[in-house]
Parts: C-alpha cells; structure tokens; sequence
C-alpha cells in the first residue's frame, strides 16, 4: 500500500503518518530514471475500477517500484501535546519553497543533522528534557528563509522559550508554514496565547489554536 501511495504522492513523511499513525521518520531510496518518472501518476491510473461496487479482478494499470519508501515508528511520550497556531491567511507551498536557498553551507547543514539525530530520541523520553528538546528544534535549513512569509514569527523564536513558559518544550513552524507548532506538557493556553499575542503585534488578523494529541493507529477500515 505504502509504494502504491508513493506513486500518487512523492512524500512518505505525509503518507506514513497518515497510513500508519504515531511519530515516524521516513526516507525514499535513491531511484533510476525509469522510476523517478513513475512519480505523481493520477489515481485513476493506480486503482482498478470498481463495477457496480464489484471488484472487477483488474490489475492496476501500473504497478509501483517496491520497496521505495521506508518508515519507523519512533517512541513519543504520550504527555507531550502539539499547540498549533494558525493564522487566518494562506500560504503556499510552492511560496515557501521558492524563499530556499540552493546550496547550504557545511555549517548550517552540520548544525541541523546533529540536532535531526537527538530530536526523535529526545521526544521519547520520560520526563521530556525542556532544554535539550528546545535546542534539538532549532534550525538553519529553512525557518529563517520564510519567516517574513509569517509576519511576528521571529519574534516568537526569540521570547517564547522553555524558559519563559514552564510546560514549553520547544517552538517551530508547522511545515512550510503559516501554522506554527509548539510542543508542551502544561500551559498550553498561555503558551498559544502568548505566540498569538506577538504575531497580532505583526499582523492584525485572527488566529484560532488548538490542542492535538498523536494519533496512534493511522488509516483504519471501519466497514467493508
């Protein structure tokens, strides 16, 4: 199912979390010519048709390289909540993605590896260590290319921190943006309140937040 979801959609960090749940890491290997042009092929062209909800027997028009994608479901501390910050206007991946750089110096990329290696370790453990958790989100690959694509979310970086806010484990954008993502144990209505605060400095717009928990089981069939 996973290599089938992969010719639809070229991202197995946003297909595994769907497909299976939890907090998991992925990777894609390394494909031939022939492969990469199998990327992005239209659903209809994955699935056989169905006749009078009948399964017709057809085999896909298509069958997908094995075996390209591989994921692992990291440990995550089930006291850890996700405050998420959204702001009333849309942005673009596309946008976003235009704001990087096409090269990275070793620092920056050094910087980001190390902390890329801690950080999925780190939110396993019991208690959740403030300190290392905050410094293992920072970043030198992305955040500091869009933040003027979310007007007051450098100002967030710099004062909304586990030291600040008791609870806070460590503050960074949600993706590509406009939402951004805080990791807590406690708080967390002062804490979103706090990161709304500052961008409504920046921009005069609304903002909703939210509370979410892991979903542990991912895509489930409840009727057949």
């Amino acid at each position: 199912m996973f290599d089938y979801c992969l010719m639809v959609e070229r991202h197995p960090d946003n297909l595994a979390a769907a497909l299976f749940g939890g907090f998991v890491g992925t990777f894609m290997k390394t494909l031939s010519p022939a492969d990469t042009a199998r990327s992005e092929i239209p659903l209809s062209e994955v699935l056989s048709e169905f006749s009078g909800g009948i399964d017709t027997g057809e085999l896909p028009i298509h069958k997908p390289p094995l075996a390209i994608g591989s994921y692992h479901q990291f440990r995550f501390n089930r006291n850890i909540k996700s405050i998420v910050v959204i702001p009333d206007f849309r942005l673009d991946t596309s946008e976003a993605r235009k704001r990087l750089p096409l090269n990275y110096s070793r620092e920056d990329t050094v910087f980001n590896a190390q902390r890329c290696s801690l950080l999925p370790v780190l939110l396993g453990e019991d208690p959740p260590n403030a300190a290392k958790i905050s410094e293992a989100m920072r970043d030198r690959l992305h955040q500091q290319y869009r933040a003027d694509l979310i007007p007051g979310f450098t100002k967030v970086l710099q004062h909304i921190t586990h030291n600040a806010y008791p609870g806070l484990l460590g503050v960074c954008l949600n993706g590509a943006g406009p939402s951004i993502l805080a990791f807590a144990i406690s708080n967390f209505e002062t804490i979103a309140k706090a990161i709304i605060a500052l961008l409504f400095e920046a921009q005069q717009i609304h903002y909703d937040w939210q509370v979410l928990e892991l979903a542990p089981d991912g895509a489930t069939v409840d009727y057949i």
